[in-house]
């Protein structure tokens, strides 16, 4: 299952990228020369989108190291299945608060999705 959940962070940081081409053709076409430019001057949603895209790029090492952590210290599957569908449930959570500007619910989006990161190292303690 390690590699499952691996493929499915990877697949959930493609998920992130939709809104922001979705903004970027709605700011006049994407810019495919120079897409950071372009996601530079986006406003509003489209500038949620790109930084909920940067977010989720960031989350994916912590993640990762977290899962391999936890599939080295032997930590039973049940907890690393749970552990895991916890951190997808809240990036999903924090991705639909942060295109909808609700901050204080993407915080908590947030803390749960790390908080379940630091749960697959700590239960092989």
């Amino acid at each position: 299952m390690i590699g499952i959940y691996l493929l499915l962070a990877l697949l959930l940081v493609a998920l992130t990228k939709l809104p922001v081409a979705v903004a970027m053709h709605r700011a006049g076409g994407y810019d495919n020369s120079q897409p950071r430019l372009q996601q530079s001057d986006l406003d509003g949603w489209g500038r949620r989108a790109v930084a909920a895209h940067h977010n989720a790029l960031e989350a994916i090492p912590v993640f990762g190291l977290a899962l391999l952590a936890a599939a080295h210290l032997e930590v039973a599957a049940r907890v690393i299945d749970g552990l895991a569908i916890t951190f997808f449930v809240a990036r999903l959570v924090y991705q639909y608060c942060y295109l909808a500007d609700w901050a204080s619910l993407r915080t908590l989006a947030w803390a749960v999705g790390y908080v379940a990161c630091l749960g697959l190292v700590a239960a092989g303690l």
